[in-house]
């Protein structure tokens, strides 16, 4: 039976927060960290933790990512499961998906493990419950580099302690719309929050779609970095949902149109290119929201931003798609989930 995944769910305040993702980073003792380590020692330990994963019952299906195309790599890249990093073959590198729907876990990317849980919504502590509990099991049977004084160590010193990341998939149309999004990211970067683009560090904000999450994790509990970011999360849900209120009582008639005429070329377009999407399903997303359009639910459009990205399209074709083969079943894919 196939896993519900996350972006097919409903979640708590989904109207603003997209997904909630909490990663842990961690390090194997006796190995060196993944930038010096041979290609011997990361099968060696590839090996290791397969053999001890399976020990834990959690239940994960395991891939090889040497094993993948391109499009294949590219297709757990657009869902949020791998990195860019594990393109690289230098090392063995493997992804671990629970059978959950909210669990993956990265082998030999920047660290040894890269545990990661994402709920859909607004869910930190459901997330870090999870995470938690799977870091425990796989802690039970190996030995992580940790230190008394500095915590759990890593290759990047920024996640130098708890080696926990808790990100938020953020969507903010009103604050970008209004011009307020640039103070707002500028006050929350003086709280040690850093702002991300949709792919996370290195990439831009697409549909009014932003992360934000903590950048330090040393001198600061698991639960005092859930509880800093919840504070600033629900700042910013608040201001952004009275931005919206106000723009609909200033623009009235004219701000309903731009909504419902995005909504009808999104339903009943035979041709739709990735750049247009993305700007149709922000406004859609915020009609969805504000009970301007009905019958449709949050979670469609989360699972048309994922599903209708370029190797989701591709996966399981026997040819190669022209750009406009895959605008052409793009469209299709949003129609079957909209209908």
């Amino acid at each position: 039976m196939m896993a519900v995944k996350w972006f097919e769910k409903e979640g708590f305040r989904d109207d603003v927060v997209i997904s909630t993702r909490v990663r842990l980073a961690r390090n194997v003792e006796g190995f060196s960290f993944p930038r010096l380590m041979s290609k011997e020692d990361s099968e060696t330990l590839s090996d290791k933790v397969s053999t001890v994963l399976n020990q834990t019952g959690y239940g994960f299906d395991e891939t090889d990512i040497a094993s993948l195309s391109e499009i294949q790599k590219n297709f757990f890249l657009e869902e949020y499961t791998i990195s860019k990093n594990m393109f690289d073959g230098r090392l063995k590198r493997k992804v671990f998906t629970g059978n959950d729907g909210h669990v993956s876990i990265m082998l030999n990317e920047e660290d040894h493990l890269r545990l990661q849980c994402i709920y859909a919504g607004f869910e930190p502590d459901k997330a870090y419950d999870l995470i938690n509990k799977v870091d425990n099991l796989i802690g039970e049977k190996l030995s992580y580099a940790f230190s008394e004084k500095y915590g759990y160590l890593t290759t990047c010193p920024t996640n130098v302690g708890t080696g926990m990341r808790v990100s938020f998939m953020l969507h903010l149309p009103a604050l970008s719309m209004t011009g307020h999004i640039d103070e707002l990211f500028t006050a929350i970067g003086k709280l040690g929050v850093a702002v991300r683009g949709v792919y996370g560090e290195g990439s831009k904000s697409t549909g009014h779609i932003y992360q934000i999450s903590n950048q330090v994790t040393l001198g600061f509990s698991e639960e005092e970095i859930i509880e800093k970011l919840t504070v600033v999360v629900n700042r910013i849900i608040t201001q952004e949902k009275e931005l919206r209120n106000r723009i609909s009582k200033e623009n009235g008639i004219s701000f309903t149109d731009k909504i419902m005429r995005s909504y009808g070329v999104l339903k009943y377009a035979s041709v739709m290119s990735t750049n247009e999407l993305l700007e149709l399903l922000s406004k859609v997303r915020l009609g969805v929201s504000m009970s301007m359009i009905e019958g449709v639910r949050l979670s469609d459009i989360t699972n048309i931003m994922i599903k209708s990205r370029p190797a989701h399209i591709m996966i399981g074709e026997e040819n190669v798609m022209s750009a406009f083969e895959r605008d052409v079943k793009r469209a299709k894919l949003i129609k079957e989930i909209l209908k």
